[in-house]
């Protein structure tokens, strides 16, 4: 054993590498029995590697596609991000050795995934020798023994060692170490290393010991609490304290024991308190802006704090045992349970209470993903000529559609587009990385006509965005008037026209407060939040509004939605509509001045607080409200057949996949998907056309971003509503999930995010001003349209990166408001 371990450490690397040891060559696979194809290639060249993570004491196993020459252009046109495989590595994923066709290899299970899946890596043999093969197993070996032991491998006996192998499922893994051949030239060369190892790690040591005693004076903490908040203690848990260091990107220990502990000073409020024997560190109100994270199987707890200069930190702590991990995850849920809806935690159902705590865990385990996915879909996303053809089934005649007649305008078209060649460039106070884009995003910036109210001065923004589902147009409101923009066939965006001023059919100016497109892009549906009992149509043939449409004098309308996803594709009349408390037809061919349809309506007798509404393909319908609620109906006109239960924060937008299986619901500082089937159901019914078991609520995901990353961002999360990209031939073609938060577009890769413990699947772009408003063109999810107080660009999804430190901070000069060119339209 002594004998392994020299030869560890001769392949394990310095302590500070971020990848330990790789096996440079090999194939992954996916092994899932029962399953249509049973053995899926993942990677076909691919390499193996150790991984440290932000979790002291835990690594990651990490297979990484190889990507030859020549292929990095191709992926990039591919908008290929499924590059890598992560496993948390532990005793529990069974890692051992294995055999394929003759050629050796190894296996393993994943901690966060289905129990029934295995991955396996087969080497390359002209890469890999058996003794790199041997000692790759025993490093990964010393991985999972420090995360049982919480300590470094460093301090483990030989004892311990033989037994957490002997606890290993597969005994091939205890099987292969001891049968680990060391010749002399190997223990020559390891006591070598071992001589400088040991120099090395004095350094190491003393340098740790500085940073320990900076740490502990107080350096790159927030300032100390002056008081404490006081009153009934609800949970209290002893675990380390960790703060993420972002120089390092590391979660550097701050305090090896700290009590956490949550008090409610009021009614409805709660505090979390942090300290130690020696330091207060936090003392915060529970709330949605903590961004809190926990993970069951890191066995940890991350949150934000923002001081009162609001300087974001991050902080984690990893409770001393499971015990206190499970005490503090259900404390934690019920004083945000209680803070936001302000009614007890008693009240709520037990299986309504799994359902909560399952929400705020982020390795929650969902049903797998469609079986089309997996068997048709290689990589995450489709190629630049698939979308094309996708697209040209659409007809050229509606990317090439003409400008609608009639629309005020104040310049040719060859002259506005012109001018916005120009006005695109970027200014000299941008950043390099954005200037390395002006090849993709095609700033379109747009001048007032001279009507009046067009004038800049009046301060108007951009802000509402309506992507055009047929003529490749899409519309931005700007106060009084809406921009026309058309996409051009390298996705691309330019500026067309503009609608000069939007006046009611009396002559009186206002400002949408929504719009949607109605009668295959013929129309805007537009909403008016002084007058909320009407709707108006404007004909974008002639650019003005030409009915009014009185929907109910009782009844006042806070969304509208097309009557199924693509009905507006259609020539349909109806639509849609929703208030507080009840759901209904809309149709302006009734007449008069109650234009619901009175069979297909539903309303409830408490107020419901309805905010949102989107369709399914066969009209289904998902509502939100503002208590954080979701219903499933099936139809109008009938109670829900779901109702999810609330987590609290209001629900800012909603939407569906064409075939109703997947929701995404949009709060402040969270995405919360939900897979609407029903469990154990052979026809693969959902939740819109039967009600779940009260015992089997479907796990809720919450799609949010890491507590690191929002130090870089620098500012709490306030997402807009997010949407699927959309394309009309169903079979699960919704792929990808787009939002933004401040100056920041995001996206998430839906079958990544529906993986266990992957709702940081995510990419992002930052921009020199907010964003207000963003969606994809429609048909492919390859470009998205990004709206912007002052400006409107569309930019290619392989654009937007991983976080990271570069990714999310931009020089101080890009976010300057001179950089940003006001050119109103």
């Amino acid at each position: 054993m002594n004998a392994l371990k020299s030869l560890g450490r001769l392949v394990w690397g310095s302590r500070d590498a971020p990848e330990q040891f790789k096996l440079p060559s090999g194939v992954l696979y996916e092994i899932t029995p029962g399953a249509k194809v049973s053995r899926r290639c993942l990677y076909k060249d691919a390499e193996l590697c150790i991984r440290r993570t932000n979790v002291q004491h835990q690594y990651q196993l990490v297979a990484q596609r190889v990507v030859e020459e020549g292929e990095a252009a191709l992926l990039e046109e591919e908008d290929e991000d499924d590059d890598e495989r992560a496993f948390l590595i532990g005793v529990e994923i069974a890692f051992s050795g294995t055999t394929f066709e003759g050629t050796y290899g190894f296996k393993w299970t994943d901690i966060a995934g289905p129990a029934d899946t295995e991955y396996e890596y087969i080497v390359d043999a002209n890469a890999s020798t058996m003794v790199m093969r041997e000692a790759f197993a025993l490093a990964v070996a010393r991985c999972a023994w420090e995360r049982k032991a919480n300590r470094p491998y460093s301090e483990a006996p030989a004892d311990e060692v033989q037994e957490m192998l002997a606890r290993v499922e597969d005994d091939q893994l205890e099987l292969m170490l001891s049968n680990v051949k060391i010749d002399d030239a190997d223990l020559v060369k390891a006591a070598e290393y071992e001589a400088e190892a040991k120099a090395e790690f004095e350094q190491q040591a003393a340098a740790a010991a500085a940073v320990e005693k900076e740490a502990n004076s107080g350096a790159g903490l927030p300032t100390e609490p002056s008081t404490m908040a006081d009153g009934e203690i609800i949970v209290s848990v002893l675990g380390s304290l960790y703060l993420f260091d972002a120089q390092t990107t590391d979660f550097v220990e701050t305090c090896e024991e700290v009590a956490l502990t949550v008090v409610k000073i009021d009614k409805y409020t709660y505090w979390m308190n942090v300290a130690s024997n020696d330091r207060n560190y936090s003392s915060q109100v529970v709330e949605p802006e903590m961004n809190a994270v926990f993970n069951h199987d890191y066995r940890s707890f991350i949150w934000n704090y923002f001081d009162a200069n609001k300087k974001a930190y991050s902080f984690s702590i990893i409770p001393t045992d499971s015990a206190h991990y499970d005490a503090l995850h259900q404390g934690m849920t019920r004083a945000a349970y209680e803070t936001l809806n302000k009614e007890p935690w008693s009240k709520v159902s037990e299986a309504s209470q799994e359902y909560m705590l399952d929400a705020y865990e982020e390795d929650v385990e969902m049903l797998p993903a469609p079986d089309s996915w997996s068997v048709h879909s290689e990589s995450d996303n489709d190629s630049d000529s698939e979308d094309e053809e996708s697209e040209d089934e659409l007809g050229k005649s509606i990317r090439h559609a003409p400008v609608p007649a009639n629309v005020k305008t104040s310049k040719r078209e060859d002259e506005h587009e012109d001018e916005y060649s120009s006005d695109a460039g970027e200014s000299e106070d941008e950043s390099e990385s954005d200037k390395s884009d002006d090849d993709e995003d095609d700033g379109s910036e747009y001048e007032s006509d001279g009507q009046d109210g067009g004038n800049s001065s009046d301060g108007a923004i951009n802000s509402k965005l309506a992507v055009g589902y047929k003529h490749g147009r899409s519309f931005v409101v700007r106060g009084s008037r809406i921009g026309v923009f058309k996409h051009t066939d390298d996705d691309k965006i330019a500026f067309d026209t503009t609608i000069s001023h939007v006046d009611d059919t009396r002559g009186n100016r206002f400002t949408p407060s929504s719009v949607m497109l109605h009668e295959e892009d013929s129309a805007l549906v537009l909403m008016n939040s002084e007058r909320p009992h009407e709707l108006y149509k404007m004909d974008l043939e002639y650019g003005k509004v030409v009915e009014e449409w009185k929907v109910h004098e009782d009844v006042p309308t806070v969304t509208v939605a097309p009557n199924s996803k693509y009905s507006q594709m259609t020539g349909d009349k109806t639509l849609v509509g929703l208030s507080h408390n009840m759901l209904y037809r809309i149709d302006p061919r009734i007449g008069g001045d109650n234009l619901i349809v009175q069979s297909e309506n539903q309303s409830y007798t408490t107020k419901s607080h309805f905010t949102a509404a989107a369709t399914t393909e066969s009209g289904a319908i998902a509502v939100g409200s503002g208590k954080g609620e979701i219903r499933l109906f099936d139809r109008l006109g009938v109670r829900a057949k779901t109702t999810l239960p609330a987590l609290g924060e209001p629900i800012i937008g909603i939407d569906v996949t064409s075939d109703g299986r997947y929701v995404v619901a949009t709060c402040k500082t969270y995405l919360l998907l939900i897979d609407t089937k029903l469990p154990d159901d052979s026809a693969g019914k959902t939740g819109f056309q039967k009600p779940f078991p009260a015992a089997q609520k479907p796990a809720p995901r919450r799609l949010q971003l890491k507590p690191e990353h929002v130090v870089y961002m620098g500012a709490p999360i306030a997402f807009t509503p997010a949407k699927f990209n959309q394309s009309p031939e169903g079979n699960h073609s919704e792929k990808t999930i787009v939002t933004s938060s401040g100056p920041f577009v995001i996206t998430w890769n839906l079958r990544r995010a529906l993986g266990k413990g992957r709702g940081d699947a995510y990419q992002i772009k930052q921009y020199p001003d907010m964003v207000v408003a963003d969606n994809f063109r429609f048909g492919q999810d390859r470009s998205i349209v990004v709206t912007l107080p002052n400006d409107v660009q569309s930019v290619r999804r392989s654009q937007l990166a991983k976080p990271t430190r570069s990714s999310l901070m931009l020089p101080s000069s890009s976010r300057n408001d001179a950089s940003i060119v006001n050119a109103p339209y």
